[in-house]
């Protein structure tokens, strides 16, 4: 093993991830949408393998009862779509959070994706029990 080939990080098992956290506007998926997209982008160029948005990063945090109008839902899944066809290009595995509406339930989720696809999603199962219940 030469000195290049040993100080390559992905030789040892090793992935350089990113966590990144985008400006974001309350109710604003488009803009948050665009700022994901642009960080995604910097992320695969540093080397990241994967990026680390914030839970509920692509509509905000603290939509309130914002999150029950199916505009906010509408324009969040638009907003998904858009950083899946803007992303297509990397070699980038992003995870971003989002609220999805499943069969009239709504869920505080993360949403794995590669390459224009998403791979999985998670349900935020432990909410908690103060004032947020999202």
């Amino acid at each position: 093993m030469n000195r290049n080939t040993f100080f390559n990080l992905y030789r040892h098992g090793f992935v350089r991830a990113a966590l990144c956290v985008p400006e974001v506007r309350v109710a604003d998926p488009a803009f948050n949408a665009a700022a994901t997209a642009t960080l995604a982008r910097r992320a695969a160029g540093e080397g990241a393998l994967l990026a680390l948005f914030p839970e509920l990063g692509l509509s905000a945090y603290s939509n309130e009862d914002l999150f029950h109008q199916e505009a906010l839902l509408a324009e969040t899944e638009a907003a998904l779509r858009r950083v899946m066809e803007e992303t297509a290009d990397l070699n980038l595995v992003l995870v971003l959070g989002a609220p999805l509406k499943i069969d009239s339930l709504l869920f505080n989720c993360a949403i794995v994706l590669y390459r224009g696809r998403i791979l999985g999603v998670a349900v935020k199962t432990y909410l908690p029990n103060y004032r947020e219940y999202y």
